[in-house]
């Protein structure tokens, strides 16, 4: 008996090394089983986490693309503003076919502007002077019109604005309101363009639109084409358009439209310099 039980003891523990070893080598290779899924977890959080970035710098990419396309979309809508919708192209022996001598109305000008005795240049004096009243006179803007006026045809003329840091050109209906404060808007029968402070070039809509200029402004063109109810306004030495103007928009259309001239604000200060209406040579024909 005693030699069975040292047979089965032997056994016994033969069988607990073996399950021992067995223990230690399942144990090792959950260790190593352990390591592998933490790498593979650790590749996975990493693989995620990199197309997570990639997604958010593709979104943050194409945010860029769209607000940068919004921001093109409006610089485009403020220079067809600026520049306007003229189908004129600046080629002047055409606009100049159209040349006509514009002579200023005295008797239209406020008290503080001066007109020339050829009534080609004005100029602001700075002070009011002594002139007769008549319903025809601007009596509160520093305002005056041409002698002759249009009703049809293709109309031309230029005018050196020189160095002066205000003025307003364009056209004004016959019918436009000369006494008391008013607006210069195609709604009260003006259709212009103005400077303001020598830095500050705007057509007057309503709103007042600003214009995109290059350098400074000195010698303007006007064409008033009639049967395309249009004003045009061109920078005479760089050969550009700078606005076009619809006179169809606005409610004082009655009678002729007559050249407009303005030494700017009268609240500005006063600047001696004159606006001067440029006389055409035979030469230009050619």
């Amino acid at each position: 008996m005693e030699s069975m039980w040292k047979k089965d003891l032997l056994q016994l523990s033969q069988q607990m090394q073996t399950l021992q070893e067995a223990f230690r080598n399942m144990e090792g290779s959950t260790q190593c089983d352990l390591q592998m899924i933490r790498a593979d977890m650790k590749n996975e959080l990493g693989r995620q986490v990199k197309e997570n970035t990639l997604r958010v710098l593709e979104s943050m990419r194409l945010m860029d693309i769209q607000q940068l396309s919004q921001e093109i979309q409006t610089l485009e809508k403020t220079l067809q503003t600026s520049l306007g919708s003229t189908k004129y192209n600046l080629d002047l022996p055409v606009l100049q076919s159209y040349k006509g001598d514009v002579i200023l109305d005295a008797d239209t000008a406020h008290p503080r502007l001066e007109i020339s005795a050829d009534g080609r240049t004005v100029k602001d004096t700075g002070a009011i002077r002594f002139v007769l009243r008549n319903q025809k006179r601007f009596d509160s803007h520093l305002f005056v019109l041409a002698k002759e006026g249009y009703t049809s045809g293709k109309h031309y003329w230029e005018v050196n604005v020189g160095t002066r840091r205000n003025w307003a050109l364009g056209v004004a209906s016959e019918s436009v309101a000369r006494k008391g404060t008013l607006a210069l808007c195609p709604e009260n029968g003006f259709w212009v363009i103005a400077c303001v402070d020598g830095q500050d070039y705007l057509a007057c809509t309503n709103p007042w639109t600003s214009l995109t200029v290059t350098g400074y402004l000195s010698k303007i063109g006007i064409f008033l084409d009639i049967p395309a109810k249009k004003v045009s306004f061109y920078d005479v030495f760089k050969a550009v358009a700078l606005y076009t103007l619809s006179i169809a928009d606005g409610s004082r259309q009655e009678g002729k439209f007559l050249p407009f001239f303005s030494t700017g604000f009268a609240a500005a200060e006063p600047d001696t310099e004159p606006l001067a209406i440029l006389q055409f040579s035979d030469d230009d024909d050619d």
